[in-house]
């Protein structure tokens, strides 16, 4: 989309199959859109550099099905970013989002919701809550982990257009200012790493590693095997422009 016109994000009832809501904001292609885990939100960001995020309307019998308003933006005058956002995501809770960009910037941005408050507290003042993390690269793609790490720090994955994936821990309340609030775990070799662009990535819902053999665990017990897979193993996808997709099994207590 070259026109704020042809960029609006597009509603639609997937019973109907009709067009439910238009959401007119951005000027140029929206490039990632993300549902907040509490189906409260919806986040989109755009090559005009900017985020748009909408709240949902309580459904009532005249309007039963969900409509949504803008309750937050950045605009030319707040934009942190100076180059296309490639890629959105959730916190778990709902309460903070992410975007990288091309201009090599990861951002976490909030906090949507209070602490111990299922709602959204309206008006919406949303600020970055990190510091700006510098990846070296165009970061095409971001991810937050569902489970936390055990010092409650959340754990997120950036990918690059070089075709690495990078780790890293936040820590909310930490000393923005001098990038204290972020701690680097790492990331793939060259082996592991994609020859192109990193697309897409997303984290298991689950902790645990899927298709893992129980012969894998011998000597545990039942119990000890599962708390072994929820405290330590997280599983990461990623999709590349070089067609191929890879998982990794992720060790949090070794970050």
């Amino acid at each position: 989309a070259s026109k704020a016109e042809h960029a609006a994000v597009l509603l639609w009832s997937t019973t109907t199959w009709r067009q439910l809501q238009a959401l007119p904001y951005h000027a140029l292609t929206v490039t990632q859109m993300a549902f907040s885990p509490n189906a409260k939100f919806l986040l989109a960001v755009s090559r005009d550099r900017t985020w748009s995020l909408w709240g949902r309307k309580l459904s009532t019998p005249e309007s039963p099905e969900p409509l949504f308003s803008l309750c937050a933006h950045t605009g030319k005058d707040t934009a942190i970013h100076s180059r296309i956002i490639w890629s959105c995501d959730w916190s778990s809770e709902s309460k903070y989002f992410v975007t990288s960009s091309r201009d090599k910037k990861v951002i976490v941005w909030g906090p949507c919701m209070l602490e111990e408050s299922e709602e959204p507290v309206f008006p919406l003042e949303i600020k970055p809550c990190s510091s700006i993390l510098d990846v070296g690269d165009s970061a095409t793609a971001v991810a937050f982990c569902p489970s936390l790490c055990s010092d409650s720090s959340y754990l997120l994955a950036a990918g690059l257009e070089c075709g690495r994936i990078l780790l890293y821990r936040w820590r909310p309340g930490q000393e923005g200012a001098t990038g204290s609030d972020w701690i680097s775990c790492g990331g793939t070799d060259t082996f592991q790493s994609h020859t192109l662009a990193v697309k897409r990535l997303r984290w298991r819902p689950r902790a645990g590693q899927a298709g893992l053999e129980n012969g894998e665990m011998d000597g545990l017990s039942d119990t000890e095997r599962k708390l072994e897979e929820k405290s330590s193993w997280v599983q990461l996808a990623s999709a590349s422009a070089d067609h191929s997709v890879k998982i990794f099994n992720v060790n949090k207590r070794a970050l």
